[in-house]
């Protein structure tokens, strides 16, 4: 399912839904989350303050409101926070647009995982109509599709603060109740904003959109950023997609050691951070 391939490669690739299952997928560290350092401030890095040691760190309300404090000052994510700020505005319901997340690499990031959309789990509380959630696009998130992304980064020995998660359309689909997919019309209509996001990304080394719908996405930008940026396609890391297909864990896996390896880290796991 995944090919290791250089920006301007064209492939055809079928992919998972966004999250609609309630299935746990690979479930690890179901026990608590632990953060090291929640509330301290100073000199410290992203990488010692929002460090984590296990999954759904975020629904644990000292952890996020460290991490929400942190989005429009911590260094490496303010640019990108302000420009969600100004998106906000210009979409004209910008609260479904949520912020992206403090941990990071930000715009240091080396590598970036694309989605299809927000689920309820990353819309904040002022979101109409929306399930409450942490407000950030994050691993951490305290949802089965963001425990996957977790564990299997984890395991593969790509460090958070190398890597950035953004969707193909930023802002949230659906209902208070259902998440929809993004349709040709939404994508289409997002493309700019993706190539806004990149444009902020100048270390940018590898691509990896994650199911049919960020591939589609992202299509329209291979040649542009090839051969600078590398593309590896993969499955959407949600429980359905695990559920039905059940080799896809093993082969996002695989896509993920490709891309440390491709960055050059060493490939051994992380401890979370």
């Amino acid at each position: 399912m995944w090919s290791a391939q250089r920006a301007g490669a064209r492939r055809t690739t079928t992919g998972g839904l966004y999250g609609r299952g309630k299935g746990s997928g690979a479930a690890a560290g179901r026990g608590r989350a632990v953060t090291h350092a929640w509330h301290t401030a100073g000199t410290m890095t992203s990488r010692d303050r929002f460090r984590t040691t296990a999954p759904r760190t975020l629904r644990h309300p000292d952890a996020l409101s460290a991490r929400l404090l942190a989005v429009r000052t911590e260094p490496a994510v303010r640019p990108l926070n302000d420009w969600v700020e100004r998106l906000r505005g210009r979409l004209g319901d910008g609260e479904s647009v949520p912020w992206f997340d403090p941990a990071s690499g930000g715009t240091e990031a080396r590598s970036l995982f694309l989605l299809e959309a927000p689920g309820q789990k990353s819309m904040g509380a002022e979101a109409t109509l929306r399930r409450t959630g942490s407000g950030i696009i994050s691993v951490d998130n305290d949802d089965p599709t963001a425990q996957n992304c977790w564990t299997l980064r984890t395991e593969a020995g790509l460090p958070y603060q190398e890597s950035l998660h953004w969707n193909i359309v930023p802002w949230y689909l659906g209902t208070a109740d259902r998440i929809a997919a993004p349709g040709r019309t939404e994508i289409q209509r997002a493309a700019p904003f993706l190539h806004e996001v990149i444009s902020m990304l100048p270390k940018l080394e590898v691509v990896v959109p994650m199911g049919r719908k960020a591939q589609a996405g992202w299509a329209a930008y291979q040649e542009r950023y090839a051969p600078t940026v590398h593309t590896l396609t993969t499955w959407h890391p949600s429980p359905r997609v695990f559920a039905s297909r059940p080799a896809a864990r093993q082969e996002i896996l695989d896509v993920l050691r490709r891309a440390a390896d491709l960055l050059d880290i060493d490939g051994r796991p992380t401890d979370g951070g």
